[in-house]
């Protein structure tokens, strides 16, 4: 069903009627999801179209390379999938609403050379069933290329093979784009999108909250070195997919057994806690509590998502 969408969307680019064209600026260090929007435009309608659909036909050639799998955005998954995520996610709504504010209010008259730019979009406008509809296509990428050192040289080769000194700014799309957003849901053949969006922000924003969920269980000794653990380098990602159901009931006997027996963690019967001090058994927990250990894990077995591989400690 997810192909049979994002080919639906696909198809959609060639008889979109209106683009837009939109430079994205942000500084999530400073403002986690916010956006300044710069419109600018080509010469012509019709230099306009061709570049979109010719980066089209590259986005859909590598769409159909991507082995058929399209799965819902984890930050973890295959480099030969396609992510994806509906808009209105936790992960990204805040973020995508402050995108779309951004662009119905985008500046239109600061000069092309004064403008900072992290990435851009065409936004395109289509009719379908009585009303219009919009698509998006982004990409991290500064399009943008000035060259301010005056020791470098610009040339352009006329027709005539003669060469002329060329002073203006060089725009730049790249082959494709890295993104397509069509019926609310946002396909991506790549990363780059996380970084437009801010989900190292989200991972942690996330994890935190999770964070907060297992230390009123108070079935960790030593919580803060988890927590130290928890928020460190890609674990955040992890915690997006925390399931509260197998946390309220890791204290079943036969749950117990499952992560003291098999994955063998430390557990202290007394206090009724896990001792996750040690960094390797930080690890194979929040395997167990997010999902990266498939949880038919309590009814059936272990094992790994996706690539099926199965997880035991020797």
């Amino acid at each position: 069903m997810s192909f049979q969408l994002i080919r639906e969307g696909i198809n959609k680019i060639p008889n979109v009627k209106s683009w837009k064209l939109t430079l994205i600026n942000y500084d999530h260090k400073l403002s986690p999801s916010d956006y300044e929007c710069h419109l600018i435009r080509f010469e012509t309608d019709q230099l306009l179209n061709e570049t979109v659909n010719n980066m089209r036909e590259k986005f859909e050639y590598i769409v159909e390379k991507k082995t058929e799998s399209i799965l819902e955005y984890t930050g973890m998954n295959p480099k030969n999938s396609i992510d994806k995520i509906n808009v209105s996610n936790g992960l990204i709504s805040d973020q995508w609403d402050s995108l779309i504010l951004s662009l119905s209010v985008c500046d239109d008259q600061k000069d092309i050379e004064k403008i900072e730019s992290k990435a851009f979009i065409f936004v395109g406008e289509y009719f379908e069933n009585g009303e219009y509809k919009n698509l998006y296509l982004l990409s991290r990428k500064n399009p943008i290329q000035i060259f301010k050192n005056k020791r470098r040289f610009k040339y352009l080769a006329t027709r005539k093979n003669q060469i002329k000194e060329f002073n203006e700014p060089i725009i730049h799309f790249g082959n494709t784009f890295d993104v397509l957003i069509f019926g609310n849901v946002l396909y991506s053949i790549n990363n780059n999108f996380q970084t437009v969006f801010n989900l190292e922000y989200s991972h942690r924003k996330f994890c935190r909250k999770a964070l907060e969920e297992i230390e009123n269980l108070d079935i960790i000794s030593d919580f803060e070195a988890y927590q130290k653990f928890s928020l460190s380098g890609q674990t955040p990602k992890q915690f997006t997919r925390c399931d509260f159901d197998v946390i309220n009931n890791l204290r079943n006997k036969k749950n117990l057994e499952i992560l003291t027996k098999k994955l063998k963690i430390p557990y202290n019967k007394t206090t009724q806690q896990f001792d996750l001090s040690d960094d390797e058994n930080a690890k194979i927990f929040t395997k167990a509590i997010c999902g990266k250990t498939k949880y038919e894990m309590f009814n059936d077995g272990i094992c790994e998502v996706p690539s099926s591989i199965p997880l035991s400690r020797s």
